[in-house]
């Protein structure tokens, strides 16, 4: 069951390109900036590599839960440079007044984001950004999606 305070977190779905300027400028599509408001703490947000082929985008409150997980895992492993080398690895970035943002370029890299289109997919408390061809790929590496989706879909849509 899902506790009510859960529908007032703000969270990001669907999925929009945007152009990459060749500075490594990208603008975040409307439709995430408006989940988060207008306030000034809403347009800083915490980015990097993400476990796939992609970079994650967090909001700071969210990165914040992610922050204390990894800690926890490097204190119970006794791993403190399991926690070093993640902080290190993280960007904040601030978005200008029309929601865009440099990518930085070791992190466009990573992600194969070399100019062109970025693809911005909206994963609850997180956006991924991904290079449009890296994501394709990815889709048809998972088979199964439709037998799964089938076979819980009473369970998922509640009927």
């Amino acid at each position: 069951m899902i506790e009510p305070a859960a529908y007032e977190e703000p969270f990001f779905y669907g999925s929009v390109e945007s152009r990459i300027s060749p500075k490594g400028q990208v603008a975040m599509p409307k439709r995430f900036r408006d989940v988060l408001g207008a306030d000034q703490a809403a347009r800083r947000f915490v980015l990097l590599r993400g476990e796939a082929d992609c970079l994650y985008l967090y909001t700071h409150h969210q990165f914040g839960v992610v922050r204390q997980r990894v800690k926890a895992i490097a204190v119970r492993d006794g791993a403190p440079e399991f926690f070093r080398q993640f902080m290190e690895a993280v960007v904040s970035i601030d978005l200008d007044s029309q929601g865009r943002f440099v990518l930085p370029q070791s992190l466009r890299q990573d992600a194969g984001l070399l100019g062109g289109d970025a693809l911005f997919v909206g994963m609850d408390d997180r956006i991924e950004l991904w290079a449009p061809d890296r994501r394709s790929r990815a889709r048809k590496t998972q088979d199964g999606f439709e037998e799964r989706r089938k076979a819980s879909g009473r369970e998922i849509f509640g009927l």
